[in-house]
């Protein structure tokens, strides 16, 4: 059974939205699922209205961007099935979507993924940055230079972490993921990357023999989480160092496509630099599939 049945696709650029839309319609074609593609328009000439009390009324600008997608799925949709669509304009997109998601229930939400500024992240007011923290669900950010398809997935886990909430989510990222590589007829790659302690880099050498014992005792739960899914030794990479950095290197070697990722709440420094999975999604060097831990019942 697929795991996909209702897929919402979220479109705010037209000139960066044919990747995103492809690989909707590539999604929804594999799974059987149904798709409804939502525009969403953030006018700033509504601004003036809203400040003078005035009740908001349809852009020329909205009527433009509504009549390019509309236009961009005529394209796309010659052959096809045109997807159930429809555009909105609205001043905080942060506030609509999360509605509108916890409404519609998706199994997926897909969305273009423009590359944001460090400012953005900072201030934590991107629509991206609404979507991953704000709502439950699965999220595919997608760049403009994605294939409709992607081949190769890459799932990155935190074995390192004691925490029972990180070793569920593990678990649903790896289902996540080899879901999304069935969907696809592609490859499920495992990654976990991991840090020693400051004091045995401090002092390498010395401090080696304990080293090897931490790596040890962090690859014996990695290999178990591993051997639980299925996932080939030729597939799995337990790699020292810092995770962005890690992931980075691995989308180059091993071309991914995808990377699956887990939403947590970001802490300490986190807070101002964005945690991973944001900082992914700024710089999108592939498409990011983003899970949320599953609430707690």
């Amino acid at each position: 059974m697929s795991p996909y049945r209702r897929i919402l696709l979220i479109m705010t650029q037209p000139e960066s939205c044919p990747a995103a839309l492809l690989r909707a319609l590539a999604l929804a074609d594999a799974s059987g699922a149904a798709l409804h593609v939502l525009g969403v328009y953030e006018p700033t000439e509504l601004r003036l209205h809203h400040e003078l009390q005035q009740p908001p009324a349809a852009t020329a600008s909205f009527v433009h961007f509504n009549a390019e997608l509309n236009a961009l799925l005529d394209e796309q949709c010659a052959h096809r099935p045109r997807p159930s669509f429809e555009a909105v304009q609205t001043l905080n997109p942060r506030d609509f979507l999360p509605a509108y998601i916890a409404k519609f229930a998706p199994d997926l939400v897909i969305k273009d993924c423009p590359a944001s500024s460090m400012f953005g992240q900072i201030a934590q007011a991107s629509l991206d940055y609404a979507l991953l923290h704000a709502c439950q669900g699965l999220f595919q950010f997608v760049p403009v230079n994605a294939p409709a398809m992607p081949a190769q997935v890459l799932i990155a886990v935190d074995v390192a972490s004691p925490e029972p909430a990180q070793h569920v989510l593990n678990h649903q990222l790896i289902e996540a993921g080899q879901q999304l590589a069935l969907q696809c007829n592609g490859h499920a790659h495992l990654l976990s990357a991991y840090d020693l302690p400051m004091a045995m880099l401090a002092n390498a050498e010395l401090a080696e023999p304990w080293a090897q014992e931490v790596r040890a005792s962090l690859r014996v739960p990695f290999d178990t989480l591993a051997d639980a899914h299925g996932i080939a030794y030729s597939h799995r990479y337990f790699v020292e160092g810092a995770p962005l950095r890690i992931i980075k290197a691995h989308i180059s070697s091993l071309m991914i496509d995808v990377v699956v990722v887990g939403v947590v709440q970001p802490k300490r420094w986190a807070k101002l630099i964005g945690d991973t999975t944001e900082r992914l999604i700024g710089s999108a060097p592939c498409s990011i599939l983003a899970v949320k831990p599953t609430p707690a019942v």
